[in-house]
């Protein structure tokens, strides 16, 4: 292979992991420092109240807190959502009003607002246990914003007015400063620098930045080449522990789908690859590597064993009869030999046999068929000619292509739907700062509460069908493998399974190829092949 073909390789592999990072990103689950820095939409209500202690003090009236409220809303562009909350009850004993206690309750539940407008935060709580109240339901993300329209106060003596000072400071001054670090945050992964992950096998500098650590380096780049080599779990595991690396089980499968060991940093939002802002960084994996393992872990999408109690084949076969999945144990025969049993343990499948006089009564077949059935099903897709394999990946891509058009029809009209709605709520909200009856405040808010309710739908459907597609994009950069590919895996799987003793090698190195068996009476009377290679046996039985 020339220079110029080396370099396109490269370059095709590159885009490829760029393709699995996006789709990585975009499916796993988020820190609560990157969770902080993906701004939700903000649904405000106001509450205002009075008390009789507060006529000694001259406190606005409710209706004049409103309308400083609603003016402040108009002024700063806020979301208002549902009709003022009204109290007149005192907030300096905890637990006395009925409604700002149902108001938090419906902050919990997040079915309308999520955000809170008062004229001053004396109004929300003037109490110890309140006070705490709002504070952990902004830390825990379930309020996402207080506003209000004056920090004036009256100073007295009277409870805990220190507190509600204190509280308003240091909520202003906590927000100015989580708003700077999320700048700085954002600023240190597009340099690609520390911001509190650390990374297995690196550490970082005096600068920030990710530099490898000689040694551990050295035993993760080990690893790697394990993996790709197929290695048993355990095999690596008990490596990288008697090498002072902890690691288990979970800890090892989200170190392998991460992308940063090959240079590219997923953190929040945010895919930064880091060659490209910094040259001296050094990647564990190359992109190709890093791709050819992810092929490995997608064609098992249980994960790897995570448990002592491993039963191979269990639920990958179908009964027949029921059409339920079958459970694997082992068995003694006659003559005293342990064998893989695979059962169907459906009391009526069961019922229904025992009537007809069928024996077993048990749908029932043993392991060794399964794994013959393997050999002799591969052995026959590997009597395709390029020809036909050319064929079966036209056809693959095809079919691919015209999902993710599909899907992407389906993404632009759920999302104008959405746009529409959301047009929509900004008119109701706008219709909160007029003055009205509470009837028509009651009746904008019940409009508003089931717009809301719709756009959420339509967002939660929207986030699937992203999803759906940024699988089938990175499918199409990484799954269908080239000729030479297809028959060397074939003939390695074989070979593998006509001399393997270990049934977990065996379950997996199937897995790779068939999605399920379908079983009757001892015999396999069906079988799915995963959508990759489902191509290859249809245009073979054509040729035929």
């Amino acid at each position: 292979m020339n220079e110029n073909s080396n370099l396109l390789e490269s370059e095709q592999y590159k885009e490829a992991l760029l393709k699995y990072a996006e789709a990585y990103n975009f499916k796993k689950k988020k820190t609560k420092g990157e969770q902080q820095l993906l701004d939700g939409k903000r649904y405000y209500v106001i509450y205002a109240r009075k008390s009789t202690e507060d006529d000694k003090r001259q406190v606005q009236s409710i209706e004049d807190q409103i309308e400083q409220c609603m003016k402040f809303a108009k002024a700063n562009d806020l979301q208002i959502v549902a009709e003022p909350i009204k109290e007149e009850k005192s907030a300096k004993i905890a637990g006395k009003r009925e409604k700002f206690t149902e108001m938090l309750k419906r902050l919990e539940k997040g079915d309308l607002y999520n955000s809170i407008l008062a004229w001053h935060p004396d109004r929300l709580a003037r109490n110890m246990k309140e006070s705490g109240e709002i504070l952990d339901l902004l830390d825990n993300d379930i309020i996402v914003d207080l506003k209000f329209p004056s920090y004036t106060f009256n100073n007295d003596a009277a409870g805990k007015m220190t507190l509600s000072i204190l509280f308003a400071m240091a909520k202003e001054f906590s927000d100015k400063l989580s708003e700077d670090t999320k700048r700085g945050i954002r600023k240190k992964v597009r340099d690609g620098k520390y911001v509190g992950t650390s990374k297995k096998g690196y550490f970082n500098n005096e600068n920030g930045y990710f530099r490898k650590d000689d040694e551990k380096f050295q035993i993760y780049s080990q690893a790697w080449k394990m993996y790709k080599e197929k290695k048993t779990q355990s095999e690596i595991i008990d490596f990288l522990n008697a090498n002072g690396e902890e690691m288990n089980t979970n800890s090892m499968s989200l170190y392998f789908q991460d992308p940063f060991s090959a240079g590219i940093y997923c953190y929040g939002d945010q895919v930064v690859d880091i060659r490209n802002v910094d040259p001296k960084f050094q990647a564990v994996v190359t992109p190709k590597d890093f791709i050819s393992v992810q092929k490995i872990i997608g064609s098992n999408q249980r994960g790897w064993r995570n448990t002592d109690e491993f039963r191979p084949f269990n639920e990958f076969v179908i009964c027949a009869d029921c059409g339920n999945p079958m459970t694997s144990g082992l068995s003694t025969g006659k003559a005293g030999m342990r064998y893989l049993n695979i059962t169907c343990g459906n009391r009526r499948c069961k019922e229904k046999r025992r009537e007809l006089k069928l024996k077993p009564i048990a749908n029932t077949i043993r392991g060794e068929a399964i794994v013959e059935l393997a050999i002799n099903t591969i052995d026959n897709l590997l009597k395709i000619t390029e020809e036909t394999y050319e064929k079966a990946k036209h056809n693959y891509f095809e079919e691919r292509n015209e999902v993710i058009k599909s899907v992407n029809q389906q993404l632009r009209t759920l999302r104008v739907k959405y746009t529409k709605l959301d047009s929509k709520s900004k008119q109701i909200s706008d219709k909160f700062t007029e003055k009205h009856s509470d009837d028509i405040n009651k009746r904008l808010s019940d409009d508003l509460s089931i717009v809301l309710s719709e756009m959420r739908t339509l967002e939660s459907n929207i986030n699937k069908l992203e999803k759906q597609a940024k699988d089938i994009e990175f499918e199409l950069e990484s799954e269908f493998p080239d000729y030479e590919t297809f028959l060397n895996f074939f003939n390695d799987i074989t070979s593998t399974l006509k001399t393997t003793e270990d049934a977990y090698l065996a379950y997996q190195l199937v897995k790779l190829v068939f999605m399920n068996t379908k079983v009757k009476d001892k015999n396999i009377v069906g079988y799915t092949l995963q959508e990759s290679f489902s191509a290859y046996e249809g245009l073979n039985s054509q040729m035929g």
